[in-house]
């Protein structure tokens, strides 16, 4: 459709014409002479975009103006789970030209959006005489195809599905985007039974396009049925986004009653009677539907003049939906049947007086949407929040992204600003958490999801949460869950750093991700103090059962049981007190002798000194008869400054990390054959309670690690909830050879995590360590760092990434696996083939062994695992991807005196 230049003006007119086309798209597509004329041919059985994927097609799904659908399956990544797709098809050469215009349209407001409630877009591309968009997949059809069904929706299903739009509808209006094509045959169902708001055919911008400023639609487009008065008037005063607000109020009529409010068999008595606003609600005696008084209520509220309609945090903010039941869950059955409620009981006083239910919370908060206090709303959705979409197009057409009909014979055109790739992406997972990654199944770069999107909007205190962790909402606190969404799913583009020398010092080198969490230099004095005080506090006489303090009440806990416990007898203070003297955590096995920080050290010693010698050429002292078992992370999550780092191990175990409380140690949970687990866990959430979980823990901070039971259920809860959501997220991503389950001689956990930078260190429990590279190199050694694996580029690719800052991808699937002791792993000499040194020099492996030297050195001296004395001055100048600074972060699980960064 447009071609991009490089030249500025060039850019700007593209800029303009691009504006005019997303804000002015054709009303409706042109009626073709014929069927044949328009509409693609139906798709071969295998169709193959310019990356590689295969997809099997399958039905079709239904057919538009121009497009037809197909279900389609992702050949060759069945372990991701849920690899069914929808292909939207339409021929790659249109005509007329208005057609290619709508498509374009359609594929630049889509590509960049991101919602729980919006139909997720993943790529799109050309093949063979055709274009094909892959679309997230909803299995359970329409709201439309549902209502010929069923007739109507209860009052409790239209509660739920309403607020999931609105949360959706006011995300749009956010982006300055106006749908203008609402209609229950856009509102979709995945396999949850959740809304997902799709078809952004008629889809415009709001911003003009010299100024940004608001501006009014004038072309006629929509559904007669769900239009608004104003979109019909002739007096050219245009339409804004309120049209989506008029439509959100003839939805819910419909699947109330069952047809639109100003149904006629005629469209000019369609538009007569919602002009005047003619209808009427069916008799209660001859309705089988129980319909609300508070639904006719919002519905009178929203087919109004458009001045007087509510905004979508206000609609939801209504009684009807407010104190009215909310299912949590849905059964796909519901598509079809009513389903039969338990007995619903009317609010609690509690609930009349706070002025909502926990599942209007729990709804709301997850689609950020809704007024919980007068003036109160929950946040906008996304790292982007207030963001125009045009400031996304624009910046797309300035690196020559933007579409073009048709496209080139090997281009896939995926969302701009980049999220993370399809189909390494969670389905149904923790799209909450975003990583950043390599796109490939062996592993990632290193990722950190902050909590900088949580909603302003926080719930008052005297909401309890003393159940253990739900699922994952947008904008949850972290004492309720962990965040829906992460900042950016962008891949990693990573520049490493180089440690800045000082005077007595040795050099070293490491890099940070997220925004560093900023402790002046004399606040961690006084936290060491503090952690040293605690420690002295703890000691008790050795014995089989360690324990620590029970942990404090949540921060959510209300104002007003504090005040009863403040006031209550001496008697119930004593029986607190007693409460938390009892034991919730204890060893029940002895501790791992290599994991004290007395040998821990001893074996940091070992291991800088034999990397030395591997420097020096010098033979190492270790002695082995056989290669050792190195364990190798291929998969992982960090969220390590609020909940802790979440890893796949190449053996099928699965693991995480919990940070340290001030009640509870780092705590570590480990399933061997995790994936496994997982899979069952899929069929049947109640699942989680058998999960054979391994917890390990140094309860004493100068003993080791040993295996433990905690007593406390709520924090069992948690833990547990915290391994699920990351393992889910990390194994939806990983290939079938990712998944498969690999004979071990002893499984091992990770113990410790150190991010410098966008450089990941995991150490092992086994005393081996693995290092993560922010050039796609990947290096593990063993307890003694005699023997190692080297993940490394081809020396083309390395020759690419100096002066490029990028790799393609095809280098990174193509990587080599070198094995061997340490020195021939340096020197070249593996197997007696020397080719191995251009591709370990051309891979720098001599500087990084050097910086790995150093930063064990500074370890030492600091006494322990971890111990750097300033982590931030630490950078590494080495090969890397180019990278966003806010990527970069400092952070620990399980440094030695406790994680201070």
């Amino acid at each position: 459709m447009f071609t991009h230049t490089s030249k500025r003006d060039s850019i700007a007119s593209l800029l303009h014409k691009h504006l005019l086309c997303l804000n002015h798209p054709p009303p409706s597509s042109p009626r073709p002479m014929s069927s044949s004329s328009v509409h693609a041919a139906a798709p071969p059985d295998v169709v193959r975009d310019p990356e590689g994927l295969e997809y099997e097609t399958g039905q079709q799904l239904g057919k538009g103006g121009f497009a037809i659908c197909h279900r389609a399956k992702l050949l060759g990544h069945e372990s991701l789970g849920n690899t069914t797709v929808a292909l939207k098809i339409v021929k790659s050469k249109m005509e007329p030209p208005k057609l290619a215009q709508k498509f374009v349209t359609e594929l630049q407001i889509h590509s960049k959006l991101s919602h729980p409630n919006i139909v997720e877009f993943y790529r799109a591309f050309s093949f063979a005489p055709s274009t094909y968009v892959v679309l997230e997949l909803c299995e359970n059809g329409s709201l439309a195809d549902a209502i010929k069904k069923r007739k109507y929706f209860t009052m409790p299903e239209i509660r739920r599905f309403m607020i999931q739009t609105c949360g959706a509808i006011k995300y749009l209006h956010q982006r300055n985007i106006v749908h203008r094509d609402l209609k229950t045959g856009n509102l979709f169902l995945d396999r949850d039974m959740n809304v997902k708001v799709g078809d952004f055919g008629l889809a415009a911008l709001l911003v003009n396009q010299s100024d940004w400023g608001a501006i009014r639609r004038t072309t006629m487009c929509g559904t007669p049925n769900y239009l608004a008065p104003e979109v019909l008037e002739k007096t050219g005063k245009g339409h804004d986004e309120k049209v989506d607000l008029w439509a959100i109020g003839i939805m819910m009529y419909t699947l109330a009653v069952g047809r639109a409010p100003f149904h006629a068999a005629k469209r000019e008595d369609i538009y007569r009677k919602l002009k005047a606003r003619e209808y009427s609600w069916p008799d209660i005696a001859k309705c089988g539907n129980e319909i609300t008084d508070d639904l006719r209520d919002i519905v009178s509220l929203l087919l109004v003049h458009e001045d007087e309609r509510p905004t979508p945090d206000q609609i939801v903010a209504h009684p009807f939906f407010k104190l009215g039941f909310i299912p949590l869950k849905l059964d796909s059955g519901c598509t079809s049947k009513v389903p039969k409620w338990s007995k619903i009981r009317p609010p609690t006083p509690a609930t009349l007086k706070r002025g909502y239910t926990d599942e209007w919370w729990a709804m709301c908060k997850a689609s950020a949407v809704g007024e919980y206090e007068p003036g109160k709303s929950f946040g906008a959705y996304g790292s982007r929040r207030n963001k125009t979409v045009a400031r996304d197009c624009q910046k797309e057409i300035e690196s020559g992204l933007q579409p073009n009909i048709p496209f080139a014979a090997d281009l896939v055109y995926l969302p701009f600003p980049a999220r993370t790739q399809w189909p390494f992406q969670a389905a149904n997972g923790l799209s909450d958490i975003t990583e950043e990654k390599e796109s490939s199944s062996e592993g990632t770069a290193l990722v950190e999801t902050t909590g900088n999107d949580r909603g302003r909007g926080r719930a008052p205190r005297t909401v309890r949460r003393e159940e253990p962790l739900p699922a994952l909402q947008e904008n949850d606190e972290p004492e309720v869950a962990l965040p829906r969404r992460v900042v950016d799913k962008q891949p990693a583009r990573i520049r490493s750093v180089r440690k800045i020398s000082n005077p007595g010092r040795v050099t070293a080198a490491t890099a940070p991700l997220a925004v560093p969490l900023k402790v002046p230099k004399d606040t961690r004095s006084v936290q060491r103090t503090k952690s040293a005080k605690e420690s002295t506090k703890e000691k008790q006489p050795e014995q089989d059962i360690q324990e620590i303090p029970q942990p404090r009440l949540a921060k959510s806990t209300s104002r007003s049981s504090q005040k009863s416990n403040s006031s209550a007898p001496k008697s119930a203070s004593q029986s607190s007190k007693a409460a938390r003297n009892t034991p919730v955590l204890r060893a029940v096995s002895p501790e791992l002798p290599t994991t004290t920080p007395v040998s821990t050290l001893a074996q940091l010693e070992t291991f800088r000194d034999n990397l030395q010698r591997a420097l020096d050429r010098i033979q190492s002292k270790s002695r082995r008869e056989k290669p050792p078992q190195l364990p190798f992370v291929s998969k992982w999550v960090d969220y390590s400054r609020k909940y802790g780092v979440g890893y796949v191990l190449d053996d099928g175990s699965v693991g995480c990390m919990t940070t340290a409380t001030e009640s509870f140690p780092v705590t570590v949970a480990f399933v061997t054959n995790g994936v496994h687990h997982l899979k069952e866990l899929s069929k049947d959430s109640e699942y989680l309670k058998d999960v054979p979980i391994q917890l390990y823990a140094a309860p004493r901070k100068d003993k080791g690690m040993a295996r433990v039971e905690i007593t406390d259920q709520r924090r069992q809860d948690d833990i547990r909830c915290y391994w699920q959501k990351f393992a889910k997220y990390m194994c939806m991503q990983l290939g079938e050879e990712d998944m498969r389950v690999r004979d071990i001689e002893r499984p091992n956990f990770v113990r410790f995590y150190q991010r410098l930078g966008n450089l990941g260190i995991w150490g092992f429990d086994d005393g081996s360590f693995q290092f993560n590279f922010p050039d796609h190199t990947k290096l593990v050694l063993s307890s003694d760092a005699g023997y190692g694996k080297f993940v490394c580029m081809p020396v083309k690719a390395t020759q690419i990434l100096r002066k490029t800052g990028d790799v393609p991808f095809h280098y990174v699937r193509g990587r080599e696996t070198l094995y061997g002791s340490l020195q021939q792993l340096m020197w070249g000499s593996i197997g007696g083939e020397d080719r191995y040194k251009d591709l370990t020099e051309g891979n720098g492996l001599r500087s990084k062994i050097e910086f790995i030297r150093d930063i064990f050195t500074e370890w030492i001296a600091g006494g322990g695992l971890g111990c750097l004395d300033e982590p931030k001055s630490w950078e590494w100048r080495g090969p890397q991807l180019a990278s966003d600074p806010k990527r970069r972060d400092w952070s620990s699980v399980g440094r030695h005196g406790g994680d201070v960064f």
